[in-house]
Formats: structure tokens, sequence, C-alpha cells
């Protein structure tokens, strides 16, 4: 006799919504009401930081998804996972950028090396809605980091460096059709806080095992 299940199974973008990336389209709420697996494949995500050397993004969060930080060096390289990215790009896909700017223009080795990290400064925290650029194939997803407190979002299955990235590293022009971010005091709110942990808590509910 077969056993009953009394459990929901638990599709790939289930799994992935603690917490899960859902980008969001310019003018309606979500895009989470018309959710299928059919219709999103998932994907990591990196950041580039194009600001310079005496900079980094000490955290960054894409439709309230933490993409970690992005290293003075650069970046491009190190990824988080995962991401719901419509497999068909869409007008007027959008994602919500909130990133953080280390200033290390004055910092003090000395202190450093002993741990010590007063000497790092914020530059700024900036929130933007970014229009995710159009993609043939979907692929990780990129976020463009540029000074000024500007951001670009661009997903495809070439890696930053590769001649076939969107944006190139000698590009002058790239920040040109950057977004602009607005700033604020805080990442995110301390009622945001709250409801992005009420959300994780009902998702665990929901979709525990």
């Amino acid at each position: 006799m077969k056993r009953i299940q009394t459990k929901k199974q638990m599709s790939w973008l289930q799994k992935l919504a603690l917490p899960l990336l859902v980008l969001t389209f310019a003018g309606c709420a979500s895009i989470q009401a018309g959710i299928n697996d059919r219709n999103f494949t998932p994907v990591s995500l990196t950041g580039v930081q194009h600001i310079g050397p005496d900079f980094n993004i000490s955290d960054f969060y894409v439709s309230g998804t933490s993409g970690s930080n992005v290293g003075r060096g650069g970046g491009g390289g190190s990824t988080v996972c995962c991401m719901a990215l419509p497999k068909k790009w869409h007008p007027n896909l959008v994602a919500e950028v909130r990133w953080a700017v280390g200033d290390w223009s004055k910092e003090n080795l000395t202190e450093t090396a002993a741990g010590n990290y007063t000497s790092i400064t914020s530059e700024g925290v900036y929130k933007a809605l970014v229009p995710v650029e159009k993609y043939e194939e979907p692929g990780k997803v990129y976020v463009h980091f540029f000074k000024g407190g500007k951001v670009r979002v661009v997903s495809g299955p070439f890696g930053y460096g590769s001649k076939e990235h969107p944006i190139q590293r000698d590009d002058p022009h790239a920040a040109d059709t950057a977004t602009i971010g607005t700033r604020v005091n805080a990442l995110f709110t301390p009622e945001e806080l709250a409801e992005m942990r009420r959300k994780s808590r009902e998702r665990s509910r929901k979709y525990r095992v």
C-alpha cells in the first residue's frame, strides 16, 4: 500500500522562497501572483563596482535578496544563489536595488590590520527602482554600481570581462544610462525589517516539510 503524502511537494521556486527574489513589473504590484516554474528560471546574483579602489559596496539587496558585498577590486566574480528570473524578458521589468557604499580613502592601515574599522566611513546609502535591461537568454544577474549613486542591472550568459557582456570594463559611457538612486538613511527602515521577518516566518510555516 502506498503511503499517503500529507505534505505539499515543494517546487524549486518555493525552495528559493527563503528568501526569494521576485522581480517586479513597473506599474504592477508584483509578478508573484503569476509565478510558476514554467515561466521562471533560477539564476545567481553578483555585483560589480566601478566607483574606484577607495570604495566598496558594503552590502546590497535586489528586491529583498542580499547580494552580499563587492570588494574594492571591482567584484564580478563571487556569486549569491538564487533568484527567480523570467525566462523571457518583458518591457518594464524592474528590480528594486538598495546598496551601501563604504569609503576607504581615509583608511588607517594600523587600525584595520588590528580589526578596527572606525576609519572606514560611509559614502552613502541608496535605493532605486532599476530597469532590467533586455536579455535574449536569462543568466546570472549583474548589478553594476557607478559613481554618484548610479546603478544598472543586466542579465545574460556572458560573464563580466567577456566581450559579449552588456557592460565593458573600459566603456567611458557605461554610466550614462544608469539609474540614479535616492539617498536614504539605512538600507531598510525598522518597519521594513519587521515585515521581512514576519514574511520569513510565514514562508517557513507554509513550506515546512
